[in-house]
């Protein structure tokens, strides 16, 4: 790797796209035991906004009201830059990534939740978007919102 590896900022319209086309983020949350957590999840960008759901209850919800600041990663490896180069400390990556900090906390609401996971269907599974979400698994799923307070959008190439 190089010492002095040069990223760029994204600029916010290369953000906004890669906000709706990633497919997976990493949500890092604060741990009672003081470690922190970091899990994939699958997320949707709405409304300046990032929403996720699962289960209403575990590790990451325990540790989201514990600890509602939390921080968000995507990243996109588009390729490794190794034309050229014959030592191998000096290939490198071009990527796009987005590093957030924010408040998380649980969407109790009904129709902001509904909004969510509506959204959620139409990014992951567009075929099923005009299916009416069963109500009982609206109040059954937990549905997380983190609230952004900054993100930087970085790339290389």
């Amino acid at each position: 790797m190089r010492h002095r590896t040069k990223t760029y900022l994204l600029t916010n319209e290369e953000i906004e796209k890669l906000f709706q086309r990633a497919e997976i983020g990493r949500l890092g949350t604060h741990s009672e035991d003081g470690y922190p957590y970091v899990l994939p999840m699958h997320f949707v960008y709405y409304d300046n906004k990032i929403y996720m759901h699962g289960l209403p209850k575990g590790k990451k919800i325990d540790n989201i009201k514990f600890n509602s600041n939390v921080c968000f990663e995507i990243d996109e490896m588009l390729s490794l830059l190794y034309d050229g180069v014959e030592n191998p400390c000096d290939v490198n990556t071009e990527f796009n990534s987005i590093i957030l900090r924010g408040q998380a906390s649980l969407v109790n609401n009904l129709e902001e939740k509904s909004i969510a996971l509506s959204k959620i269907v139409e990014k992951f599974t567009p075929h099923l978007m005009n299916k009416e979400l069963p109500i009982n698994m609206i109040k059954g799923t937990a549905v997380i919102k983190i609230e952004i307070f900054d993100y930087v959008g970085r790339y290389y190439k």
